[in-house]
């Protein structure tokens, strides 16, 4: 392998590979840390439909689909969470997303047999300044109110309200927001 001051350039793929590259080995860089956060922003505004500013994404994030996924101003979508845009996919703004959630927007018809060749698309809406828990599942069709909390590993089957916390499988009410237990 061609190596250039110890720095293996064929695995480079990318201008952002080099900037995380050099974050390591030269940790007290800020701006070169800031253009990588720039650049990683910069990729996904390109792939997705639409992004609004100060919206965050942490590593290992699998967007299918991204032309038909919005994300809105200052959201965070976290480590390794999978979004299906197939069937569309609106995310408000202030909306945090934890690590390992999905959110889908593709099933299959259970009715049609074998399960892989039908495909069904329903859109996914998640309103402005949710809280998604880790390892939660939103499934196809699902509006999930503002300001709304799904608890971590919660599976989502059916709409939730504005204001609601819910958790479990499947997900149910705990409580309104702001109201005790």
């Amino acid at each position: 392998m061609t190596t250039r001051n110890n720095l293996p350039w064929i695995i480079l793929r990318s201008v952002g590979d080099v900037l995380a590259h050099l974050c390591r080995r030269f940790p007290p860089i800020p701006l070169v840390a800031k253009s990588a956060g720039a650049l990683k922003w910069l990729s996904w505004r390109v792939k997705l439909n639409s992004l609004g500013e100060h919206t965050s994404f942490f590593k290992g994030v699998i967007i299918h689909d991204a032309d038909r996924v919005q994300i809105g101003c200052s959201s965070v979508v976290g480590a390794y969470v999978h979004i299906w845009g197939g069937g569309g996919v609106a995310i408000g703004d202030d909306v945090l997303i934890a690590a390992h959630a999905v959110i889908t927007s593709l099933t299959h018809d259970p009715g049609c047999y074998p399960y892989s060749s039908s495909l069904v698309a329903k859109p996914v809406i998640i309103e402005d300044g949710v809280w998604i828990g880790s390892g939660a599942i939103i499934l196809p069709g699902i509006r999930i109110g503002a300001r709304s909390i799904v608890g971590a590993g919660a599976v989502v089957t059916r709409d939730v309200e504005p204001g609601t916390i819910v958790a479990g499988n499947p997900a149910r009410v705990l409580r309104l927001i702001g109201s005790s237990l």
